[in-house]
């Protein structure tokens, strides 16, 4: 069955926890683009959805550092953060999905960890909280390592990607993928707060007409240079690579200082993925 929905959307905890801090245009084109993204998912009518996202210190610390996590789990608790705004639930899980991502990778060279239990974090909380409020679709998380050196390359994410796309494509089910996290920001470090926006609508340029030589050449400098938090956009180039010829539309980018984050917010012709 082809692949039915794909998006991807930042995932910066103040939209929901700090909702009135940016000015009231900036918080109503942010909320006007979830609002976009959930009506192409509810018309979708997936069965389920592969969500790319990053890790945070929520389930992984020093005693276990992996490129990329499955989540294999029939369900995922969340949020992990009390002051999020959004209410704890436990969100769906797809074993057998997990399960065929997992074996396909290994049998494509890509050899991700795989957890039973994970918890829910921001980085997939609050997409969800967005595209399926009732938190009824069951979900595949793909956790990347964006926090400590080294990262994943942007060329081998893309390659995981691949393998990812071909796994949505063979299923049965419905399925949807969205990427989460980003864009620039730098949170907690020194230069928390900047934004890099001319980065950032380079980066939304080539994810939009599908220029994956721009993407998969970005270094860990390049990400850097953007801010600690744009390694997050990983996610976003794995998503690039299942989507093949997959033509991509901005549904809107802002630089939202009061957030100390530059959010975007894009799906793409997932029928046309291949």
């Amino acid at each position: 069955m082809p692949l039915v929905f794909a998006a991807a959307a930042s995932h910066a905890p103040g939209i929901t926890a700090w909702p009135d801090a940016p000015p009231a245009e900036q918080r109503d084109a942010v909320r006007a683009a979830l609002g976009a993204m959930r009506d192409e998912l509810s018309a979708a009518r997936v069965d389920a959805l592969i969500m790319l996202s990053s890790e945070h210190w929520a389930n992984f610390f020093l005693d276990h550092i992996g490129a990329f996590c499955v989540g294999r789990g029939a369900g995922f608790a969340g949020p992990i953060e009390p002051w999020l705004n959004i209410e704890k639930a436990v969100v769906p899980g797809d074993p057998a999905l997990a399960t065929s991502l997992v074996e396909a990778a290994y049998a494509g060279g890509v050899e991700p960890s795989y957890a039973y239990e994970l918890e829910f974090d921001h980085g997939t909380m609050l997409p969800l909280h967005f595209l399926t409020p009732a938190m009824d679709v069951p979900v595949v998380p793909v956790i990347f390592n964006t926090l400590a050196f080294p990262q994943p390359t942007a060329a081998r994410c893309f390659a995981f990607g691949r393998i990812i796309g071909d796994v949505a494509r063979r299923s049965p089910q419905r399925i949807g993928i969205v990427a989460t996290g980003g864009m620039s920001h730098d949170p907690g470090e020194r230069n928390h707060g900047t934004i890099d926006s001319a980065f950032d609508r380079r980066f939304l340029d080539a994810m939009s007409k599908g220029d994956n030589a721009t993407l998969t050449a970005l270094s860990a400098a390049d990400f850097t240079a953007a801010g600690a938090g744009a390694f997050e956009l990983l996610s976003w180039i794995a998503l690039r690579g299942a989507l093949g010829p997959a033509t991509g539309r901005v549904l809107g980018y802002e630089a939202a200082t009061a957030w100390a984050t530059g959010v975007g917010f894009m799906t793409f012709d997932a029928a046309k993925a291949a």
